[in-house]
């Protein structure tokens, strides 16, 4: 069964009215979220899965840290014995996705969904998209082991335009954790090899994503941790925001992009935590301070 669903609660109509009428000049939107009937979908196993290491047409992701091309990303976070999710992120500046699975332990997917977002769209031709179909092979029962999981999906997707079918697009990802792997072997190297891009490059905003010096954070963290412990929403120790820090060392408010699914209470809390409670020495290219986008960790740990 397909899913099509509206950005958010309300309906698309309202959405782009509300959007016509209040944003201004830099706006970030998640163009599109479907969600797959719940346990329709089975995880298969199969110990001889596309290898994450062989260049072929599905996309890389990983949860080395830092990731530096583009934030290309890997999240797994098993919130009780019975649920593990999996999210795949990438941000390339202006535009990105977010994919995410829910999986239960009898390997049924309880939730996929695909985000699409930018920041240059143009309001009279909202593009939206409709997973029919999303199939999840694993090496192995993350149940049973989550070290060295890798696996691979597949994405059957239809393109809309103001709600008419535009065309369709296949969506082909892989993923491999390097959770616990020791730092100085030949797999661990060969990835963090592998996720470094080039220097100095700036997106159409003119932030720079990976300036060869990076912002530097120089608040207290104690400080944050502490405001972080009130917040009872927060549950996961480790979070990943993909946040800009301007010429001056702040966080600016928006784009902030959340790696995994947060309800919009918790990422305004947290959005707000980050810009009042963090500051930065600011990238630099050629001594002078500049725009950066990075990958934040937020934790309490």
């Amino acid at each position: 069964m397909c899913g099509i669903y509206a950005i958010g609660p309300w309906g698309y109509t309202h959405v782009v009215k509300y959007l016509k009428k209040h944003l201004r000049i830099h706006i970030i939107i998640l163009l599109f979220i479907t969600n797959l009937s719940l346990g329709q979908e089975k995880v298969s196993i199969d110990q001889n899965v596309v290898k994450y290491e062989i260049k072929d047409e599905f996309e890389r992701f990983d949860d080395i840290e830092p990731t530096q091309n583009d934030f290309k990303g890997l999240s797994l976070i098993q919130n009780t014995d019975s649920d593990i999710e999996i999210a795949n992120s990438y941000g390339g500046g202006f535009i990105g996705y977010d994919i995410y699975f829910k999986i239960d332990k009898n390997l049924n997917i309880k939730n996929v969904t695909y985000n699409y977002w930018t920041d240059n769209i143009d309001l009279d031709n909202i593009i939206t998209y409709k997973v029919c179909k999303a199939n999840l092979s694993l090496n192995q029962n993350p149940f049973i082991n989550l070290k060295e999981l890798r696996g691979k999906y597949t994405f059957e997707i239809e393109r809309y335009c103001n709600g008419d079918l535009m065309g369709q697009e296949i969506f082909k990802g892989k993923f491999k954790t390097f959770r616990e792997i020791n730092k100085n072997s030949a797999d661990y190297k060969w990835a963090l090899k592998q996720n470094k891009g080039l220097k100095n490059v700036k997106n159409l905003n003119g932030v720079y994503l990976s300036p060869e010096n990076p912002p530097n954070l120089i608040s207290d963290s104690r400080i944050l941790i502490e405001e972080l412990e009130k917040v009872s929403e927060f549950k996961n120790k480790n979070i990943k925001a993909f946040v800009v820090i301007n010429e001056n060392g702040i966080v600016e408010k928006s784009p902030i992009r959340f790696s995994i699914k947060l309800t919009a209470e918790l990422e305004m809390k947290l959005t707000v935590l980050l810009i009042q409670y963090t500051k930065w020495n600011p990238a630099k290219i050629n001594g002078k301070a500049v725009k950066s986008q990075i990958p934040v960790v937020i934790s309490t740990e």
